[in-house]
């Protein structure tokens, strides 16, 4: 009896293990969720990211602070004012 439990534990155990898979190439710019990594330019280029449905902003130092202009037409760009910051956008 304990030789099935031994057997059984040992195949959940091996499952669990090779579910846990590695990550996947393709570079520091794609996660395995599925979203795209896009930088956020700086104002002082007097430029802008765009922002589109489902974009998530996410800062990298505490410090960050960025601009956001909403255009007329509906659109948004945004810009790292101090810090820096990214957006996760979905593939």
């Amino acid at each position: 009896m304990n030789k099935i439990y031994l057997i059984i534990s040992t195949t959940l155990l091996a499952l669990l293990l090779s579910a846990c898979g590695g990550g996947g190439g393709g570079g520091d710019a794609t996660f395995d969720s599925g979203n795209t990594k896009v930088p956020i330019v700086d104002c002082s280029t007097s430029t802008y990211t765009d922002i589109v449905v489902g974009d998530l902003l996410v800062k990298e130092d505490d410090s960050t602070t960025v601009t956001i202009v909403h255009n007329t037409n509906g659109t948004k760009r945004i810009c790292v004012v101090s810090g820096s910051a990214h957006l996760l956008r979905d593939n």
